[in-house]
């Protein structure tokens, strides 16, 4: 459908102009096959005022074409012709309804008779296009005025494919769902704001903050916060907020705000610019963190500092008390870096003992000699502080046998009563959680796009193999020269091998349906071991911890054993020398997970001591075709084939590895609710119906015309009555023309879906046999319309389609 708006305007000239049958161009335009167009062409000579100015037409990307009062074609430049796939010799001077269909000049005759009443129209449109599928366009109807006559004789035509930024469009706000889902489940206080201030998201704990626990998000996010600050900080937020947006930098504040309960906090806020498309600057994305308790401490500190000139032994006991209650990490300092307290916060990165860094340089601390690489920056931070501004920096603590830690780190100055700086107070805060999450959700959204990508690519590529396992199969019954024959059934044993990868690919998509049931993992790996023990061979030792709860999780069980499978000889190629691999399960409870929704899980650890994978390597492991092994040793699909299987069952798959120590695959399943479904009947092969006084009529309806064609010979071959249609719109009206005894249906094609189709079609006939063909394997969504329907999955033989047919009629006979 379209959307339009648009104007109108006439520009009426005396100067008299030559007839719209003159043609101004001293050369022929040419066609895309070489040939020059018929001429003359009837074009308002008024339009132009060069010779080979159409040529010139052709050269630019815009894509733009004029038609008469009538509505019919009288130039059209190449971008447009090649974007509608047609030669243009056979579109000038036909009407635009034979050009684009009848359904899409419906929705643009009234804009071409406001055109050519006067009024230019602007508006947006989707279209079918016949190969490329529906497309979005931006089209501009421009009135050409007669100079000589004042009246509208044609309408200008510039057209904007806007299809990517559809897609575009509609990506972007799927990433906004998924960052709103994490943002919503952090602690901290998390806002997006444009550049006049206006905020344009909150998460949940920034509105529980304000608003308290019953709190409505539309309302939290138009509160002036400004009503919410101390009196005593208002102005000092407010000038350095300003002076921080204006730098056009990362800037921190801390100050007092009111919380929902009237208890005013100290929080520490950290806002960055966020870019537009252009790299220009549209506004700032800001995380507020609670900091009572260390400011409360810090206050204290300072309070005790300035008193510690004449009162150093009374307010020592206070001062420690206050410094050991923060849930940070300080450290007092002199001006120059010298150590002079510390509080005992244990972590993982910091010295076990903290006071032997007392007397010491901050940096040549025994802490930061554990960490020389960020020594340059600590010193930069003290000497910034020295100089009376706060400094704050991020770094990774990160070194052999301990976990990295991510810190926020700040130097403040604290100063005396005259407002010199006496002591510098050093803060470290822990977020590696925090960069975690974001690390999660970037691997997320990048094996979420590889999926849509190898999705659609095994989808048309199981056509494709369609048309040439019906076509080999076809040669190989009917060829007489055995060498022909061998050549083709070589052939067809490729293009079936090609029918498997992309069953893999569509597997690690998402897009091909299992068959998930309650399925008990232990027993499962349990009578995987004789297999196993043939497939690993005896220099592999095989360790088995599995969870004996016996508590049935969501999975397809033939899937999940070639998951496995695929696992254990990657183990095994893994270990060439020889190892140990292991296999554990155990319940587990997921809450707070990007990935996963919260709930029960059966975790499965599949694990080998062999070479293991640097973390660039491991980070790709579930790409489908990225593979480290040498040519002709993998395909790159078992490991995306495990990664689709498990996504697709409502869990997760991860990878961990470290060269030198082995790699671990964990597999999250959900516990299954209830008892599973029944399993799918199988269709029991009949005879064939095509004898009889009249051959079966069959309707084809697939958009594919190859796939179409293969179909329709090969069932006319067997003695079936064959029609077929391009789309769902032309087959419900051959079938309400003349019934058919089945109606093979492709489930996706452009416009009306073989979902929508059947739908329609089984409200007027519920009895209809409908057998529904695909490059996907959409079980769940052919149960939900047509419950009773087979599918038959691309690609198939000529043999298989019979079959299939034959099965489906007598299901309903």
């Amino acid at each position: 459908m379209a959307e339009s708006s648009g104007g109108s305007g006439r520009d009426k000239r005396s100067a008299a102009a030559p007839p719209l049958t003159e043609l101004l161009l001293d050369q022929p335009l040419g066609s895309e096959g070489g040939d020059p167009l018929p001429m003359p062409i009837e074009l308002p000579a008024a339009m132009f005022t060069g010779p080979g100015l159409l040529t010139l037409a052709d050269l630019v990307p815009v894509m733009t074409a004029y038609v008469d009062r009538t509505l019919h074609y009288r130039f059209m430049n190449k971008p447009l012709a090649e974007w509608l796939e047609r030669p243009r010799k056979d579109m000038i001077g036909r009407h635009m309804r034979e050009v684009i269909g009848d359904e899409a000049f419906a929705e643009r005759e009234q804009l071409l008779a406001a055109a050519l009443a006067g009024e230019r129209k602007l508006f947006a449109a989707t279209w079918e296009h016949p190969t490329r599928g529906v497309l979005a366009a931006q089209s501009d109807y421009v009135p050409w005025v007669n100079p000589a006559t004042g009246e509208v004789d044609g309408v200008v035509i510039v057209i904007t494919d806007v299809t990517e930024q559809r897609l575009a469009e509609r990506s972007i706000r799927e990433s906004e769902e998924r960052f709103r889902r994490i943002a919503n489940s952090a602690p901290a206080l998390m806002w997006v704001t444009r550049l006049d201030r206006v905020r344009d998201f909150v998460n949940e704990a920034y509105a529980e903050f304000a608003l308290g626990p019953g709190f409505d998000l539309e309302e939290a996010r138009t509160l002036d916060w400004r009503a919410q600050i101390h009196p005593d900080d208002v102005d000092r937020i407010v000038a350095e907020s300003i002076a921080g947006e204006a730098s056009r930098q990362r800037f921190t504040l801390e100050g007092r705000y009111m919380r929902y309960d009237g208890e005013y906090r100290w929080l520490r806020t950290v806002s960055q610019p966020r870019f537009g498309a252009d790299g220009e600057i549209v506004g700032f994305i800001g995380v507020g963190t609670d900091i009572t308790l260390a400011k409360e401490a810090e206050l204290e500190l300072r309070r005790q500092v300035e008193e510690r000139t004449s009162q150093l032994a009374a307010s020592e006991a206070q001062f420690r008390a206050v410094f050991e209650a923060a849930l940070e990490v300080m450290v007092l300092l002199k001006p120059d870096g010298t150590v002079l307290a510390v509080n005992n916060r244990r972590e993982a990165w910091r010295n076990p003992d903290p006071s032997k860094a007392l007397g010491e340089k901050l940096w040549d601390a025994p802490t930061m000699r554990a960490y020389p690489q960020h020594a340059a920056v600590m010193k930069k931070g003290i000497a910034t502080a020295a100089r009376g501004e706060v400094f704050t920096t991020e770094v990774n603590m990160e070194r052999e046998g301990v976990p990295t830690s991510y810190l926020d780190v700040s130097v403040q100055p604290v100063r005396g009563p005259d407002g010199k700086v006496i002591y510098l107070l050093f803060e470290a805060r822990d977020i590696t959680e925090l960069k975690a999450a974001q690390e999660q959700l970037r691997q997320s959204q990048k094996m979420e796009a590889l999926g849509q990508l190898t999705g659609g690519i095994a989808h048309d590529f199981n056509n494709l193999l369609t048309v040439v396992v019906g076509g080999l199969d076809i040669i190989t019954k009917r060829a007489e020269d055995e060498k022909l024959k061998r050549y083709a059934e070589n052939a067809l044993a490729a293009a079936e091998r090609g029918a498997r990868l992309t069953g893999q690919l569509l597997a690690f998509s998402r897009v091909q349906r299992l068959e998930v049931t309650p399925t008990f993992v232990a027993p499962l790996i349990q009578n995987m071991r004789p297999l196993l023990r043939n497939v690993l061979g005896p220099g592999i030792e095989k360790r088995f911890d599995l969870d004996d709860a016996m508590i049935p999780v969501m999975a397809d069980p033939t899937q999940l054993e070639v998951a496995v499978l695929n696992l254990a000889i990657n183990a095994r190629d893994a270990m060439p020398d020889g190892g140990i691999l292991n296999f554990e399960s155990r319940p587990v409870h997921v809450t707070g997970d990007p990935d996963l929704e919260d709930g029960d899980y059966i975790e499965l650890i599949i694990s080998d001591t062999g070479v293991g994978m640097p973390a660039d390597v491991a980070e790709r492991a579930f790409e489908p075709f990225f593979t480290t092994k040498e040519v002709g040793k993998g395909t790159g699909l078992g490991l995306s084939m495990v990664y689709g299987m498990a996504r697709q069952s409502g869990g997760a798959a991860r990878i961990e590895s470290t060269p030198g120590k082995g790699t671990a695959v964990r597999l999250y399943f959900r516990c299954a609710d209830g008892p599973g479904a029944e399993a799918p009947a199988v269709a029991v092969e009949a005879e064939s119906p095509a004898a009889g006084p009249r051959p079966l009529s069959i309707l084809v309806i697939d958009d594919d015309p190859d796939v179409r064609e293969f179909i329709v010979a090969s069932l006319e071959e067997q003695g079936y009555s064959v029609r077929d249609a391009a789309d769902g719109a032309e087959g419900l009206k051959q079938l309400a023309r003349a019934p058919a005894e089945l109606v093979i249906l492709d489930f996706i094609m452009p416009g009306m879906s073989g979902a929508e189709v059947a739908k329609l079609i089984l409200a007027d006939r519920p009895e209809q046999p409908i057998l529904f063909v695909s490059g996907y394997s959409e079980t769940d969504a052919v149960k939900s319309v047509a419950p009773q329907a087979p599918i038959l999955a691309k690609p198939f033989r000529a043999e298989t389609l019979e079959k299939a047919v034959r099965a489906a009629i007598a299901a309903k006979a």
